[in-house]
């Protein structure tokens, strides 16, 4: 009878202990609306970008250059801590972005793969 009074009262703290973790959501401090400049290496402003950042850290943009007047489409992705991550076009016929955010401000580096050209980035989150 001690046995089970013992098996019932312990039951209890079995289900309370080993209840399920919430899975944690997505949530990056850098969501908002993102806009800035690309320069060359020289400072020449080659073009602006903007983007809007989702709270799970999806990058999805525009950047706009004299060679691409109507914006071609910055997509990527900026990790937690603020380590970004963005394309326009692709791997043999684009430009990668990649630098890192922190707080309202973000800056990098760029290279394009259609002329070789590089140089840095900025911008600045609009939301905070």
């Amino acid at each position: 009878m001690k046995k089970l009074l013992l098996i019932l009262l312990c039951l209890p703290l079995l289900f309370t202990t080993c209840k399920k973790e919430e899975e944690d959501t997505p949530n990056s401090p850098f969501i908002g609306y993102w806009s800035g400049y690309y320069y060359q290496e020289d400072s020449t402003n080659v073009g602006a970008w903007n983007a809007d950042i989702s709270s799970s850290g999806e990058i999805n943009g525009t950047a706009i250059s004299s060679a691409a007047p109507e914006g071609v489409d910055l997509i990527g992705t900026v990790t937690n801590s603020g380590i970004f991550d963005a394309a326009i076009g692709t791997g043999t016929y684009g430009a990668a972005f990649e630098g890192q955010l922190n707080g309202n401000y973000g800056s990098g580096e760029w290279s394009s793969s259609i002329d070789g050209s590089s140089g840095f980035w900025e911008g600045y989150n609009y939301n905070q």
